[in-house]
């Protein structure tokens, strides 16, 4: 019998994506915010761009393998390295820009990065960097700003986009082949490179495209508030792949840089970080900016509180929608859809899904929840355990680290989340595991006590750390940011009896402190180390 086949084709960037971006959907547009200014641009004009940027890079000695780091906000110049670097054959390392500078040496040594696409503007940050590097790095200057004076050996892009002949023909590529790399804000230790391949940012931005995850299209337009400095996201391959129109922020995220662009550039789903919300909600009722294009706000890096979401579907006018993410998913890997299962009629349970779950695994990524022997739990909606990922866009190993057994697990990724999952395959995140409180053998969600806190009126944020005890070995304490307009009115003692009504006696935090903000990471999520270690000595 003849046998039949279907051609093999591979999986890549140069292949699949910046193609379908340079030819079918050429004259959709690319806005960024450069400085102050709009700079507006198509993806024919970006493709056509980084075909200069590739020939460029090769003119300076970059191969096929080679890292080239960027250290830039989110613009089109940032946008044309996604394109060129992958296509060429190299491999992009975009890092991220809030890292202290002995962190941004230490990654760009471990990922033995070649060349430094820098920001003019962020170059004396990068100047700081330079001493803690174990080798000198060429630099070349993306001019983000006006100025144009000379500074010493750094090269000009757009001087060399000039001079350079584009790269006609992208070179083979293999659909396993490292394209783009992203370390995790090293938090908890020394931050660790998370590789990804051609084929596993194919596939996710296909994904990335289902009516069931982000549904990008051609008739969409997107605001993209996940800085382009955190390239696990992979958000611009996916706009690129199917002709989705771009909005890039600058380095502006502030709430009324949002809301200015989402005024005068009317997007129709935004992608940010679930931490931003509270000060976008809050500029939102002081200065009711009119955000009517937005449809959906795709939301991750942390849970979103219940209050939180029913504020923006029910005063603002669009639902945030919850994925779970992070560094070693390549961005997320289950996304939060209303479940046909239980209709579409506003209530509580229907919000509840928006509200409280992170949603169900997308196609091809498998989630469980385990105990600590790597038992796998029940999907009841109640039994926790930590959450375990695979899929072909979630990491296996660290570069150059290998399989650490604290994160990986018999090919499952080890989250460090606690979670449920009920029967239609919702998770739920619970806590990460070292923020759960233990009190006298009891363990305590750090996250629903903030969630109760935002019910209360005068809470604009709140942050529930685990402090020592003498009798209970931990107690829960809560910070908590008022409103403007209430700030003052309301004591913490108020609020613990606020609490009394909501939770358990013993989840009720012994100290509920009023303080002006809370701590950040590099990534915008509530520094709870700090919080733990300013008040793990009782200096409330």
């Amino acid at each position: 019998m003849q046998q039949h086949a279907v051609s093999e084709f591979p999986l890549t960037i140069p292949a699949l994506i910046t193609p379908r971006a340079e030819k079918l959907y050429a004259g959709r547009p690319v806005v960024s915010r450069v400085g102050t200014a709009l700079h507006r641009s198509t993806w024919g004009e970006v493709v056509h761009r980084a075909r200069r940027l590739a020939g460029a890079l090769d003119q300076l000695g970059i191969r096929p393998g080679d890292r080239v780091a960027t250290f830039a906000g989110s613009t089109h110049r940032h946008l044309e390295a996604y394109l060129a670097v992958p296509s060429m054959g190299a491999v992009l390392h975009t890092v991220n820009i809030n890292l202290a500078a002995e962190q941004v040496a230490y990654i760009v040594d471990h990922a033995d990065d070649a060349i430094v696409l820098c920001d003019r503007s962020l170059l004396a940050d990068w100047r700081r960097v330079e001493p803690h590097l174990s080798r000198a790095r060429r630099v070349v200057l993306l001019p983000d700003t006006d100025d144009t004076t000379h500074d010493g050996d750094a090269l000009d892009y757009e001087t060399l986009l000039a001079a350079a002949e584009p790269m006609a023909t992208w070179p083979a590529v293999a659909e396993d082949a490292p394209a783009h790399t992203s370390y995790t804000t090293g938090t908890t230790g020394l931050p660790k490179g998370v590789v990804y391949t051609h084929r596993s940012t194919v596939l996710q931005s296909f994904c990335t495209g289902l009516a069931d995850a982000e549904g990008l299209g051609s008739s969409e337009t997107l605001l993209a508030l996940v800085p382009l400095a955190l390239s696990q996201v992979g958000l611009p391959f996916a706009a690129a792949l199917h002709g989705t129109a771009l909005v890039l922020p600058g380095r502006d995220l502030s709430p009324a840089g949002v809301c200015e662009l989402v005024e005068k550039e009317r997007p129709t789903v935004a992608v940010g970080f679930g931490a931003a919300l509270p000060g976008l909600l809050a500029h939102w009722r002081a200065e009711r900016p009119d955000l009517s294009s937005v449809r959906r706000m795709v939301c991750g890096g942390s849970p979103v509180a219940r209050p939180i979401s029913r504020a923006f579907e029910e005063e603002v006018g669009f639902p945030i929608v919850q994925v779970f993410g992070m560094t070693e998913t390549s961005g997320h890997g289950s996304f939060s859809k209303l479940p046909a299962d239980v209709g579409d009629d506003p209530s509580e349970e229907t919000l509840g899904y928006y509200a409280t779950s992170q949603g169900r695994p997308l196609p091809l990524v498998e989630m469980r929840i385990a105990d600590d022997t790597g038992t796998e739990q029940p999907w009841d909606g109640r039994t926790m355990g930590e959450l375990q990922v695979r899929g072909p866009w979630v990491a296996r190993a660290y570069a150059q680290e290998g399989a650490r057994p604290d994160k990986f697990m018999d090919g499952w990724l080890r989250t460090g989340d606690v979670a449920v999952i009920d029967a239609l395959g919702y998770v739920r995140i619970v806590d990460r595991m070292k923020d759960l409180v233990k009190s006298d053998g009891e363990w305590i969600s750090s996250l629903r006590v903030e969630e109760e806190l935002l019910g209360h009126p005068a809470v604009a944020e709140a942050a529930v750390v685990a402090v020592p005890d003498a009798r209970t070995g931990e107690r829960p304490l809560a910070c908590v940011v008022l409103r403007p307009e209430d700030d003052g009115s309301v004591t913490g003692e108020q609020l613990r009896e606020f609490l009394a009504g909501r939770l358990a006696p013993t989840w009720v935090p012994d100290t509920v402190e009023p303080v002006a903000e809370l701590p950040r990471t590099s990534i915008g999520k509530t520094d709870k180390k700090t919080l733990r270690a300013r008040y793990g000595a009782g200096r409330a």
